[in-house]
């Protein structure tokens, strides 16, 4: 490998993932900024000649809240955390468990499909596979069916730049559960009918 293609996937690699006005506490090297602050990609002569070269940026500028300059320029993405917005606060905290989110579909198939028995099981294992529910029955309504109120679990696809969950309401065991469903993955298993 050449330096020259090791220093493009270097940039790749390390290319901004942070949108302009982001907010982030600076905790780099200029200790008197420490604190709040807002980022933009930086415009320095190097990091402009190197877009200018087709890299992608690697280096951010520091603003203040409102977006006036710092005049600190060419910072690491190392030296800055992204603070999280209100509403992402509220989404992370506010995720259903599994058990709840298992327990809202076997309701919710139990009413859309009365006299058809549904087994609702949660996932077990590492990794993702704890946040996946396999959905099994015999007879009945088709996979497409079933499908067909199962997908909104997965993702709220009405808006494309947010394609999330529609978060939904649920008691189990005499708590009420709001928020957002935590299923990666619903796998439907149709049984023949006996």
């Amino acid at each position: 490998m050449t330096s020259a293609t090791a220093r493009r996937l270097s940039a790749a690699y390390l290319a901004l993932r942070l949108t302009p006005g982001a907010a982030v506490r600076y905790v780099g090297t200029a200790t008197r900024l420490h604190g709040p602050a807002t980022v933009q990609p930086c415009s320095c002569g190097m990091c402009a000649a190197d877009v200018l070269r087709g890299l992608p940026a690697t280096r951010y500028e520091l603003r203040t809240a409102d977006g006036r300059p710092t005049g600190v320029t060419h910072v690491r993405h190392t030296s800055v955390i992204p603070e999280p917005s209100e509403d992402e606060l509220m989404n992370a905290v506010l995720g259903l468990t599994m058990r709840a989110t298992a327990e809202y579909l076997r309701r919710l198939l139990r009413r859309t499909f009365p006299g058809v028995k549904f087994s609702v099981r949660c996932g077990r294992g590492h990794g993702m596979q704890r946040y996946e529910i396999t959905v099994g029955w015999s007879g009945g309504p088709s996979r497409t069916a079933v499908a067909t109120v199962t997908a909104p679990l997965l993702a709220q696809y009405g808006n494309p730049e947010q394609c999330r969950p529609a978060w939904i309401a649920v008691t189990v065991g005499g708590r009420r559960h709001f928020g957002e469903p935590s299923a990666s993955a619903i796998h439907l298993n149709r049984a023949p009918a006996a």
